[in-house]
């Protein structure tokens, strides 16, 4: 027999118990809110996402077997009619992006109260995304850093910038005289170059300067 149409069924991954801030009627919605699954790893929630087909998954980053990030990914490959809110401890910058980005429909920190996630519920139910000020704040700083060290980045010369894209992808300097036709003394000095410019000092830095930049995505370097 189906469910209601009343009634938003709901998983919840967690391996802590958070049932009772979702088992209460959302007023707000009209509805009640149903745990018809609980599981307690990444494995077991997507099967059973797979097996209960739920309205609403409500997530946690932290799992015992694999993130919350990977359980998204792999619900959203799926199950694109199944919506997910993150419940998490975390609410910095380096874990709402990402989140946000794989198809996350709302972010909910821990420490807000029962009151935020059934707003969440509500609107994320409506076919919008909630996130909560805390983490739209991160979101926020996340998109604000991206495009100044975008504009940073373009300060550098055409090579300055290959060479520092390629440096980031892992390859060596010889791979990279190897693909922009130069030798790896003069790849040594683009890199050097660019790294001062930047304020970068290690390849660790800038990494991770390409990476929140964006500088990576669909990258073809010139002449290769």
């Amino acid at each position: 027999m189906s469910a209601r149409p009343d009634v938003v069924r709901i998983l919840l991954v967690d391996d802590h118990k958070c049932c009772g801030m979702v088992c209460a009627p959302c007023w707000s919605l009209k509805r009640t809110l149903r745990v018809v699954g609980e599981a307690g790893t990444g494995a077991a929630a997507i099967e059973l996402a797979r097996t209960l087909a739920p309205d609403l998954m409500i997530l946690d980053l932290s799992l015992p077997d694999m993130s919350g990030l990977e359980v998204i990914r792999a619900v959203r490959r799926e199950l694109t009619g199944v919506r997910i809110i993150v419940l998490s401890m975390h609410s910095r910058r380096e874990f709402v992006v990402p989140v946000m980005e794989a198809g996350c429909d709302g972010y909910v920190p821990k420490s807000a109260t029962h009151t935020s996630l059934h707003e969440a519920i509500r609107v994320v139910l409506a076919g919008e995304r909630y996130l909560h000020p805390v983490a739209a704040t991160a979101l926020l700083g996340a998109k604000r850093e991206a495009q100044s060290e975008s504009i940073q980045f373009g300060t550098l010369s055409e090579r300055e910038q290959d060479v520092l894209r390629l440096s980031a992808q892992g390859f060596t300097s010889r791979e990279i005289a190897e693909k922009l036709t130069l030798s790896s003394k003069t790849v040594e000095t683009y890199r050097q170059r660019a790294m001062e410019k930047l304020g970068i000092e290690s390849r660790a830095a800038f990494v991770k300067f390409a990476v929140r930049a964006g500088l990576l995505d669909g990258f073809r370097p010139s002449d290769v």
